[in-house]
């Protein structure tokens, strides 16, 4: 284990973004910037024309052509400070892309209250004699919707001056969280002190050693727990701005906001809650599981992690958890695999982590060039699940490029996390049928109990979270640290259950997760998760027409409402039967791990 991270500039170039596919260099960026600032002005002149269905098919055409030019453009900025963001140069890249999509968006805020401004019989009839209008129906009927929560020109256009300083708190926080955080050293299994970081610290706290995991565990607190004020006050800001522009849209909440845009209904979130805390008993049964298995009387927090199978079971290298990824997806048949070798031979994935790079993992697309992926990789089996999950993501956007144009090629959230988990349950289906030895079997069992247990209870906790910190402040209370650490401990034992003692502070397990700065986020991955298992599992066992059904899925991308899309793959979310289906899955996981533990007899 190195026990420095390389800078940027020592990463090998074939483990990191091809950013030459969207720009040759920050010099061509920045030109193409002005010059969509440019068309953005000159269209915003075009206030007050939409008078006739011609006239409105050329602003239309004119917002869209501009969309696709400033997104390729943020892009490449936002991957350029990504990669290192204590390199100030790329900072002030994505400084200035970002004011821009500001100065842009205000510059354009003009078309959605002149559209719901017209008399809708006479949008009918431009719709209806304008055969060029037919590609946005989907766009002017979801707009239409909106019609109450949409305000008046002046007051969009004001609206979208303040939308970066209302972004504020997310950029001092993911700036706090992957720039300035020092988690300091601690001991490896050979004594050895190394620096401990968000890409590293699986390592330890997986170790088979538990002082090595309770020290990097507790160490991995420290930094969250010093500045703990700081971190509620960021969480405290953006949740107040996000209550705030809520009502200033005349919504009830800003659940209802961030839910409403997408056309859900708020029950598809408390039928997941109520569902999951029904369903807590089977996390509970899960931790004692564990707790006999590895004979621990005082099992604690940073017990859990610890892999019953033992450590690096099934250790992968990059080059080897592409070649999983691809066999395991092959089952999805030839397009998809040509789409996952274009992902890998030109570079879309940024692979190492270096110093400064952001932690974790995602996927960004520009629809005039590819999908981008951030890994921090470990040579662990966890980084190639978490290839085949951004992967998934990576996929549905090249699959909806492909087939839409480019105001529906983004899937909402809700559907984008159902691709992303299908291939993390289609890569479990694979690998319990490559390895059939006890030992491996055990070992990949529980990474599938993992993801059911991150995945649907841990993200249901962190949307039980964000709701209460959403109400309560909506109800005039602030978001202080020792309020949000009262909601959270809470949480964390009913979660838990009994055979689990906290350890630490419970700070950490708010202010660590970046997804609550994106407003309504996590439920969506517990969501997902339930839908994508009874979608994989129709696929993997050959259902007639599941395969093509999944393929239609991606190529809808946005393109209806996201519960329209997601039924017409054979998911009803609205219906709490999905929910249940996926959570018998996660039963029947659970029996085969006890079966081979009694036939081990650890328990």
């Amino acid at each position: 284990m190195d026990k420095q991270l390389p800078t940027r500039s020592q990463v090998p170039t074939e483990l990191t973004w091809d950013l030459t596919l969207l720009f040759e260099n920050d010099q061509a960026m920045e030109a193409a910037l002005e010059k969509t600032q440019a068309k953005a002005s000159e269209l915003a002149k075009q206030a007050g024309t939409i008078t006739s269905a011609d006239r409105l098919l050329a602003v239309l055409t004119a917002a869209k052509e501009i969309d696709e030019e400033l997104e390729q453009e943020y892009v490449y900025a936002f991957l350029r400070r990504d990669s290192d963001t204590t390199d100030a140069v790329a900072t002030a890249l994505f400084g200035k892309a970002a004011q821009a999509a500001t100065t842009i968006e205000t510059a354009l805020a003009f078309i959605d209250p002149e559209i719901l401004a017209l008399d809708p019989d006479q949008l009918a009839n431009w719709q209806a004699s304008e055969p060029g209008l037919a590609e946005f129906k989907f766009q002017l009927d979801s707009l239409t919707r909106q019609r109450k929560h949409v305000l008046a020109g002046n007051q969009e256009q004001l609206l979208s001056r303040l939308n970066h300083a209302l972004d504020g708190a997310s950029e001092v926080y993911n700036t706090l969280n992957d720039a300035d955080l020092d988690f300091g050293q601690v001991h490896n299994e050979a004594g050895e002190l190394v620096q401990l970081t968000h890409g590293n610290r699986s390592q330890f706290t997986e170790s088979q050693s538990r002082a090595v995991r309770k020290e990097a565990a507790l160490a991995y607190q420290k930094p969250y727990h010093r500045l703990r004020h700081t971190f509620a006050a960021t969480l405290n800001s953006f949740i107040e701005s996000q209550n705030a522009l809520a009502e200033l849209r005349h919504y009830p909440s800003a659940r209802a906001a961030a839910l409403g845009a997408n056309q859900i209904d708020e029950q598809v979130y408390d039928t997941l809650v109520e569902t999951v805390n029904a369903a807590l008993p089977l996390a509970h049964r899960w931790y004692a599981l564990k707790k006999w298995a590895l004979g621990i009387n005082d099992f604690s927090q940073y017990d859990i992690p610890t892999p019953l199978a033992g450590s690096d079971i099934l250790k992968t290298t990059y080059d080897q958890g592409k070649e999983m990824v691809l066999a395991a997806l092959s089952v999805l048949g030839d397009e998809y695999q040509a789409g996952l070798k274009e992902e890998f031979a030109h570079r879309w994935v940024d692979v190492a982590e270096n110093k400064g790079k952001r932690s974790g993992g995602y996927q960004i697309s520009a629809y005039r060039a590819n999908p981008y992926i951030l890994l921090n990789w470990t040579d662990k089996l966890y980084s190639t699940f978490v290839l085949a999950h951004e992967s998934g993501h990576a996929m549905h956007s090249w699959f909806s490029q492909q087939a839409q144009p480019s105001e529906y090629a983004d899937a909402p959230i809700f559907l984008a996390e159902v691709a992303s988990t299908f291939n993390e349950n289609i890569l479990t289906a694979w690998l319990l049928e490559k390895y059939p030895d006890p030992k491996l079997q055990l070992y990949v069992l529980e990474q599938a109990i993992d993801g059911f247990i991150g995945t649907i209870f841990r993200q249901t906790q962190f949307a039980e979270f964000e709701h209460r910190a959403y109400t309560a402040q909506q109800a005039g209370q602030t978001l202080t640290a020792d309020f949000l650490d009262q909601v959270n401990l809470a949480l964390l034992k009913k979660y838990y259950g009994p055979e689990v003692a906290i350890a630490g502070t419970p700070t950490q397990s708010w202010a660590y997760v970046p997804h609550f700065y994106m407003n309504y986020y996590v439920y969506q991955y517990a969501t997902s998760w339930a839908a994508s298992t009874s979608l994989a599992a129709a696929v993997w066992e050959g259902e007639p027409g599941a395969r093509d059904r999944y393929l239609a899925f991606l190529r809808a991308g946005g393109s209806a409402p996201a519960t329209t899309i997601l039924k017409q793959a054979g998911v009803d979310v609205t219906d709490a039967g999905y929910l249940q289906r996926a959570l018998k899955v996660f039963a029947h996981r659970l029996d085969q791990v006890e079966a081979l533990l009694k036939k081990e007899g650890r328990i």
